[in-house]
């Protein structure tokens, strides 16, 4: 008979779902970047679709007037010339329309393509943000790498080395601190009569070595 216990241990963990909104660190920053290329890019999108409609307007207009002075001493052919221009005009405004569908797909892919280059280069300075909260408070801890595909890392590198380097000396204090602290403690122990006001000092500086200690674990 199995083990419940082991088929729960080998049962798989529920994949994590990311949203469009994990993509969104720096809200301020990544959306009115996409916002500026994504403008630009509709006026220019615009702007070419109005020449395209204005030359396919021009040549149906040429068409329709040498339909009509081919057809104008005929007027039997006037109903011809009526549906020729007829079906000239939908076919018109039907490009509009496959225009404006494409400019608005356009910029909607091109909208997430930024949201999630943005934050290849968002999540690293958002990274770096949180390590430099946590020194502020005195918290020295191991910088973990980079994801997969994020950009800017020789300015991570580059402050992961100054971090390392801030982590070696406060390390070396630590030490230092300690090792002043065996000294004393020797001294003291040499000396019982009058001990006491360093005993307190000591047990004052083992608390901030200690505390020193889980900042930079």
């Amino acid at each position: 008979m199995s083990d419940p216990t082991a088929v729960a241990g080998t049962a798989r963990a529920p994949k994590y779902k990311r949203k469009l909104t994990n993509y969104l660190l720096d809200k301020k920053l990544q959306l009115r970047y996409v916002l500026v290329v994504t403008i630009l890019s509709a006026i220019i999108a615009g702007t070419l679709g109005f020449m395209i409609y204005q030359q396919r307007r021009i040549a149906s207009e040429s068409i329709e007037s040498d339909l009509a002075a081919l057809t104008q001493s005929d007027a039997n052919n006037q109903s011809f010339q009526e549906n020729v221009a007829s079906d000239l005009e939908s076919e018109d405004q039907a490009l509009v329309y496959k225009m404006i569908g494409a400019g608005l797909g356009l910029v909607v892919i091109l909208s997430l393509y930024l949201i999630i280059m943005t934050h290849k280069v968002a999540g690293p300075l958002f990274k770096v943000t949180i390590y430099f909260d946590r020194m502020a408070e005195g918290r020295l801890g191991n910088v973990t790498p980079l994801r997969r595909g994020d950009m800017l890392v020789d300015f991570f590198d580059n402050f992961k080395t100054m971090h390392e380097a801030v982590r070696a000396r406060e390390s070396a204090d630590v030490e230092t601190l300690e090792r002043v602290a065996a000294g004393l403690r020797d001294i003291g122990g040499a000396n019982p009569p009058d001990n006491r006001s360093l005993t307190e000092a000591l047990d004052e500086l083992d608390k901030h070595v200690a505390q020193r200690k889980k900042q930079i674990a």
